[in-house]
């Protein structure tokens, strides 16, 4: 995978520099704002955002999987898992194309499955000592 300079944005990345926006919706003005914004300082509700957006993929994607291969459940500010669910929208053609991507994320589902399944029992046992 290719070496990206996080300190730079989306904008200085891509080159390519959106005039203010002309629509006044939130989702609008946020994704400008983060379009300005260093690549390390992305916390997981902006990843989440983008991602949702489908703004660069290229370059946001690997950051939330980063961010999700420490912790499947990492969390913007919606719901515990979001940054997940956020990324697992990404359209099938898209990891068809990026296989290397593809499996990391694999193996981040693996990871949650094998933590689900180890909680679940846990809870079950828990359960049936009521």
């Amino acid at each position: 995978m290719q070496q990206v300079d996080l300190t730079k944005t989306l904008e200085e990345l891509e080159g390519e520099y959106w005039d203010e926006p002309n629509f006044a919706s939130s989702l609008v003005i946020q994704v400008h704002q983060l379009r300005k914004k260093p690549l390390y300082e992305l916390n997981n509700e902006d990843l989440r955002l983008l991602i949702g957006q489908q703004i660069n993929l290229n370059l946001i994607l690997p950051l939330g999987i980063e961010k999700l291969i420490q912790n499947p459940l990492e969390s913007g500010d919606m719901y515990i898992g979001d940054l997940f669910c956020s990324v697992l929208k990404v359209e099938k053609e898209y990891w068809n194309e990026h296989k290397e991507l593809k499996n990391e994320l694999d193996e981040v589902i693996r990871t949650y499955e094998e933590a689900r399944n180890i909680v679940e029992e846990q809870i079950r046992k828990y359960r049936s000592d009521l």
